[in-house]
């Protein structure tokens, strides 16, 4: 009935509204990657520990919570951060891309 087509309706929106939300709510991640750029090789436990402080200490609560996620972030730290930006702006903005061509 009318209530089925007012859910499919609502949940289109929202899937294209967080298409467009993924696509530009990611800019950030192109300047941090910038930035990381012109500081140089750096690590991304060393980024977040000297230029994105306030991040760090989230990351560390997290990091302490069981074993696998432990092993998961020191082998994340580990990597280049332009990397790891890069990477989160490109899968993310991909999906978003997606759920607006599906959706609108």
């Amino acid at each position: 009935g009318s209530g089925e087509k007012s859910d499919a309706w609502l949940m289109t929106n929202f899937l294209k509204g967080l298409g467009y939300f993924l696509i530009w709510g990611d800019f950030y991640l192109l300047f941090f990657a910038l930035h990381a750029f012109v500081v140089g090789p750096i690590n991304f436990e060393e980024h977040l520990q000297v230029h994105l402080n306030v991040f760090f200490p989230v990351i560390e609560w997290f990091k302490n919570l069981n074993g696998f996620f432990q092993a998961y972030i020191e082998f994340i730290y580990t990597l280049p951060a332009i990397l790891l930006y890069l990477l989160r702006f490109t899968v993310s903005t991909s999906i978003g891309v997606w759920l607006v061509k599906r959706y609108a």
